[in-house]
C-alpha cells in the first residue's frame, strides 16, 4: 500500500524551506555586482518590480501544480498529460545536474567557514587549495554528508526542522553583519555606489543610451529567474507537501520577500566594503573571485575584519546548506515517485550521485563551469518555458487558478494572458541574452 505523502506542518514551516531553498549564493555574490555594475538603485528598481510582476506568479505556478499533483517533477507533469512526461523527466535532471557541483561549491564554503573562525581566509590561496583534491573532496564530501543527513530525518523532522534554526540565524546574521558594515567609517561612499540610482551609466557621449538601460532590465530578469529558485523543479516539489489549506499566494509573496530581503543586506555587506578598498572594480566583480580571493583580502584590511569575516562565512555556509537540501529533496522525492522505492533507498541513491558525479568537478573547474552552463543557461530556461506553455496551453491555466482559489474575473483573465504570453516570451528574452553573453557575442 502507497504511504501517505509528507506534508509541512504549516505555513511558517513551508515558507521558511522554500525561502531557504531561493536564498542562495546567487544571492551573496551575484546580486550585488549585478546591482552595483548596472546603475545601483536603476537596478534595484527594476528588479523589484520584476520579481513582484513575474517572479511570484511564476513561483505560484509551480508550488500549485506541486499541489494539485501531489507529486514531483518527475510525475506531475505526466500526471495532468501523458504526453508531456519529458517535462517532467527535464525538472528531475536540473536539480540532478546542479546538486552534484553544487556540493564541490558547498565544500569551498566549509573549508573558508572553517578558516574564518582559526587562522583566518586571508592567509588561504584559493587558487593552490583548489587544486589539492583530496582537500577538497574531503570537504565537499563534510557537506553532502550534512545535506543527505537532513534528507533521511524527512521533510518534518529533517528539513523543515533545520530550516527552523537555520533560517532565522541567516535572517540575524545578515542584519547584524549588515548593520555592523555601515556603521563602518569610510563606507558611505560605497553604500551610495550601490543604492543609489545613478544615470550616468546610461548615458554613451552625452546621450541618453537605450542599449545600457536594456542590459540592466535583462541583467535583473536573469538573476531575478534564478534567484528564486524557478525551473528547478524545487517549487513543485515542496509545493507538493504543502495543506489543502495554506494561501499559495500569499507564500510566494513571503519567499519572494525574504529573497530579495537578503540579496538586498548582501550588497550592503559586500559593496561598501568592497569599493573602499577596491574602487569600483572590485565592487562591480562576482562569483569564486569575489568570494574566495578579494572577499578575504577585505575582510583583513578592515577594522574588526575577523568579526565580518566569520559572520559572513556562517551566512554563506547556511545559504549554501538550504538550497543544498532543497535540491536533494527534488531529487530524492522525484527517484521516489518514479520508483515507488522507500525514501530512505532513494536518498542513499541521491548521496551516491552527490559523490560520483561530483568527483570530476572536485579535479577540474572547467567540469564544474561546464554542468553549471548546461543547468542556468539552457535547461532551467527552457524547463521554464516548457512550463508556462503546458499551464496555458496544454493543462490549461484553471489547474493552477483553481487550486489556489482565484475567482475573480479580471484575475483569472490577467494570469491567463501571463501564462499564455507574457511568461513565455519573458523566459525566452532571458534565454537568448543569457546565451550570447556566455558564448561572448553579447556582454551584459
Amino acid at each position: 500500500m502507497k504511504s501517505r505523502r509528507a506534508s509541512w506542518s504549516g505555513h511558517l514551516g513551508f515558507v521558511l524551506a522554500a525561502s531557504a531553498s531561493a536564498i542562495g549564493l546567487g544571492n551573496l555574490w551575484r546580486f550585488p555586482a549585478c546591482a552595483a555594475g548596472h546603475g545601483g538603485g536603476v537596478f534595484l528598481v527594476l528588479y523589484i518590480l520584476l520579481v513582484i510582476c513575474f517572479g511570484i506568479p511564476l513561483l505560484t505556478t509551480e508550488i500549485a501544480l506541486g499541489r494539485r499533483t501531489r507529486r514531483s517533477p518527475s510525475r506531475t507533469f505526466r500526471k495532468l498529460n501523458k504526453r508531456w512526461w519529458f517535462a517532467g523527466a527535464l525538472a528531475m535532471a536540473i536539480p540532478a545536474i546542479i546538486l552534484p557541483y553544487y556540493c564541490v561549491v558547498g565544500g569551498w564554503v566549509t573549508k573558508y567557514f572553517v578558516a574564518s573562525f582559526a587562522q583566518g581566509t586571508a592567509a588561504l590561496d584559493f587558487m593552490a587549495w583548489s587544486a589539492q583534491p583530496w582537500s577538497v573532496g574531503a570537504y565537499s564530501l563534510a557537506f553532502a554528508l550534512a545535506t543527505i543527513v537532513l534528507i533521511l530525518l524527512g521533510v518534518r523532522q529533517g528539513i523543515e526542522k533545520s530550516n527552523h534554526v537555520m533560517m532565522p540565524a541567516l535572517l540575524l546574521l545578515t542584519i547584524g553583519t549588515a548593520v555592523f558594515v555601515v556603521c563602518q567609517k569610510d563606507m558611505s561612499a560605497g553604500l551610495g555606489y550601490y543604492l543609489m540610482p545613478d544615470l550616468s551609466r546610461f548615458s554613451a557621449d552625452g546621450a541618453f543610451s537605450w542599449s545600457a538601460l536594456a542590459k540592466t532590465l535583462l541583467s535583473a530578469m536573469g538573476q531575478m529567474f534564478f534567484s528564486l529558485s524557478i525551473a528547478m523543479g524545487i517549487m513543485i516539489t515542496y509545493g507538493s507537501y504543502v495543506p489543502k489549506d495554506d494561501s499559495i499566494p500569499k507564500a510566494s509573496s513571503r519567499i519572494a520577500f525574504c529573497d530579495t530581503f537578503v540579496a538586498l543586506l548582501a550588497g550592503v555587506i559586500i559593496i561598501p566594503a568592497a569599493y573602499a578598498f577596491g574602487g569600483t572594480e572590485l565592487a562591480e566583480k562576482s562569483g569564486v573571485g569575489l568570494m574566495f580571493v578579494s572577499l578575504p583580502k577585505v575582510f583583513a584590511a578592515m577594522h574588526f575584519g575577523r568579526f565580518v569575516e566569520a559572520a559572513f562565512f556562517t551566512l554563506v555556509l547556511f545559504a549554501a546548506l538550504t538550497s543544498a537540501i532543497s535540491l536533494a529533496e527534488t531529487v530524492t522525492s522525484s527517484l521516489c515517485d518514479f520508483t515507488l522505492w522507500p525514501r530512505r533507498r532513494c536518498a542513499l541513491i541521491t548521496f551516491a550521485w552527490m559523490v560520483l558525479a561530483g568527483t570530476p568537478s572536485v579535479l577540474s573547474m572547467g567540469a564544474l563551469e561546464g554542468c553549471d552552463f548546461l543547468a542556468d543557461i539552457i535547461l532551467m530556461p527552457v524547463c521554464a518555458f516548457l512550463t508556462c506553455i503546458f499551464v496555458g496551453w496544454v493543462a490549461k491555466s484553471h489547474v493552477v487558478l483553481d487550486e489556489i482559489g482565484e475567482q475573480r474575473p479580471f484575475a483569472r483573465t490577467a494570469y491567463r494572458v501571463f501564462i499564455r504570453y507574457l511568461a513565455p516570451v519573458f523566459i525566452a528574452v532571458v534565454f537568448v541574452a543569457g546565451l550570447l553573453n556566455a558564448l561572448g557575442v553579447v556582454t551584459l
